[in-house]
């Protein structure tokens, strides 16, 4: 799959799909594309409707937090991190103003 770069700026978030299967993908602040599975493997939430904070995307349903590494992992009140598991990720290629993903 593949969609224009100029679709998504900084902070933006796009539901996709590949090969069948269902993911996001967001722009960091820093410019830089990441991906993680449509559905928060919390309680299923939908991750398109999350934001962009920093680097990472937030999850709007308990706040879970994905870094595109294929890391998960929750900030509580006191600003501790924990740790919730990991979550696949999709290749991601740039180059010529066109995003291609794969699985």
């Amino acid at each position: 799959m593949q969609l224009a770069s100029a679709d998504l700026r900084p902070g933006g978030v796009a539901p996709v799909e590949v090969d069948g299967a269902a993911f996001v993908i967001w722009r960091g602040r820093d410019g830089t594309l990441r991906s993680a599975p449509r559905a928060c493997p919390h309680l299923d939430f939908d991750l398109a409707d999350g934001w962009v904070e920093g680097d990472e995307l937030v999850c709007a349903g308990h706040g879970w937090a994905f870094d595109g590494a294929g890391n998960a992992h929750k900030r509580n009140e006191a600003g501790r991190v924990d740790p919730k598991g990991t979550c696949p990720m999709l290749r991601i290629t740039e180059s010529g103003g066109i995003i291609r993903l794969a699985r």
